[in-house]
């Protein structure tokens, strides 16, 4: 196996790995407030299209690749919808004064009603 071939197979290695980590991070933590449905369900599309292509060209590596990330994407997608009403709780964490919804420390805008803090 070549130099550029190896590493290819790392970079993958190393994509796919990022998101699992993700995953065991949400379900762990049971929180998604932060992740974005829009950013990964653009980022499956976008694999999933790339599926395609890789097929359509048949390249092994980049097949791989490909459905290396789409998988744990769409976990994540899954992840999100079944805990978007699920909340890490810090009793540190400052209340809006406002709406009293739970902010994080560094927040300047309550994301519910928006006041300042």
């Amino acid at each position: 196996m070549e130099l550029p071939n190896i590493i290819s197979w790392i970079a993958i290695i190393t994509l796919a790995g990022s998101y699992w980590f993700q995953i065991y991070k949400i379900h762990v933590h049971k929180e998604v407030r932060d992740l974005s449905m829009t950013y990964h369900v653009l980022l499956a599309l976008g694999f999933g299209i790339l599926i395609f292509t890789a097929f359509v060209e048949d390249s092994t590596i980049f097949l791989v690749k490909q459905i290396a990330t789409f998988i744990p994407v769409l976990i994540i997608i899954g992840q999100i919808k079944y805990h978007d009403k699920d909340h890490w709780h810090s009793k540190n964490d400052p209340l809006c004064s406002r709406c009293n919804t739970e902010n994080e420390p560094d927040w300047h805008y309550c994301p519910t009603c928006g006041q300042m803090n």
